[in-house]
């Protein structure tokens, strides 16, 4: 092997001269065989330390692109978490202001109930509305740590779930409102029927034009963000507020303390001749002077002596009622005058075409008569 090595050696690093000219002299420069060998290897160094530097270089150079594409595609992955994120947020801001909408809607109607009605109550867990949203908002405008972005967005879809359970809460609270409103309204309905009054009294009682002394700051919902279905229950429960008032409005007693009835309402033999006639109203017995009462607010048409009535009131009230009283001992008031519900008006007595002490009392509706007990029968079931 050493005799090889020798071979090799000498075959392709022999003595070389090297001969190099200058100014018109030649000089010889012998190259040794271990210069030329030893030549050769730093050449060769070199150039494999030359080879590993580049290698090296190109593999840090891919290192570094391979993280800064890296972080440019956590950076895209951010935004794009991020704008979801933002999104999300921005979607539940929207629906917390519907809520907020609802809610106010929803608890300005229970607190608007007439007394007749239960009032229910708001969803349980309508108070801490949305607080979480509110408080983390900060978290949307800066990156996530990796750990952190499940904990962001399972909290962004429990807040979802919870708006959602919310809103099907309220959703519940303003059918089951409505389903009370109808029934309210149709049993109200059918008790003025049921005394004798035409349905288009209710109906009348709908409109929103009114004279009567109204006034206080505006506060205002934002319809935009109310469904038109919720809208439309406020506005029944505004007709069943003014059918309820028109109740409160109406004659709901009969205008003594201590009467029997003698005659009542209809068909009857006349008293004086045995005749069969009609008995536009009912005659309330009692003791010589009773006290008279005002049956609802109103104002006196007339007050005097009238005919067969004798001593003789009549009472204009709101909706188109009228109430008479004849027969009476004495009148204690006065043409034009305004009365309030149970303030006495006069006194019992026998004047006019009467056979004993008693009181003869009418009520019309639109030119209209109807029965004064059927009415007050009705008006205290319904209220």
């Amino acid at each position: 092997m050493l005799v090889k090595l020798k071979s090799f050696y000498r075959t392709f690093f022999p003595a070389r001269q090297l001969l190099i000219r200058q100014n018109g002299e030649v000089k010889h420069l012998v190259l040794a065989p271990w210069v030329q060998l030893t030549t050769l290897l730093v050449i060769l160094t070199a150039i494999v330390w030359l080879s590993i530097s580049t290698l090296q270089i190109i593999s840090q150079a891919d290192k570094i692109t391979s993280i800064e594409q890296t972080q440019l595609t956590k950076q895209q992955e951010w935004q794009k978490q991020h704008y979801q994120q933002q999104a999300v947020y921005e979607k539940q801001l929207e629906q917390l202001a519907v809520l907020e909408q609802k809610q106010a809607l929803l608890q300005s109607m229970i607190e608007s109930l007439p007394e007749s009605m239960n009032k229910p109550a708001l969803p349980t867990d309508a108070e801490p509305l949305l607080l979480p949203v509110q408080e983390h908002a900060e978290e949307f405008h800066a990156p996530l740590e990796d750990e952190q972005q499940p904990k962001q967005v399972k909290r962004l879809e429990s807040i979802s779930e919870r708006l959602a359970r919310l809103d099907a809460a309220y959703n519940n609270s303003f059918v089951v409102l409505d389903e009370q409103i109808k029934l309210r309204h149709q049993e109200i309905v059918a008790m003025l029927e049921g005394a004798g009054l035409d349905s288009s009294l209710a109906n009348g009682s709908v409109l929103e034009g009114t004279d009567t002394a109204q006034g206080g700051p505006l506060d205002l919902f934002d319809e935009s963000k109310i469904p038109l279905e919720f809208l439309a229950i406020a506005d029944k429960l505004l007709a069943l507020n003014n059918l309820e008032n028109l109740l409160s409005e109406l004659p709901q007693t009969l205008p003594a303390a201590d009467y029997y009835i003698s005659s009542s309402y209809g068909l009857r033999k006349d008293p004086m001749n045995g005749r069969r006639a009609f008995h536009k109203g009912v005659d309330l017995a009692g003791w010589h002077k009773t006290e008279i009462f005002a049956p609802a607010d109103g104002t006196v048409l007339r007050a005097g002596r009238n005919g067969g009535y004798g001593n003789f009131i009549e009472l204009q009230h709101k909706n188109g009622f009228v109430t008479r009283f004849g027969h009476l001992n004495k009148i204690k008031v006065k043409k034009g005058q305004t009365v309030t519900k149970d303030d006495v008006i006069g006194l019992m007595g026998s004047t006019g075409r009467s056979t004993s002490t008693h009181l003869h009392y009418e009520v019309l509706v639109n030119g209209k008569h109807v029965n004064p007990v059927k009415i007050t029968k009705a008006l205290s079931r319904v209220r």
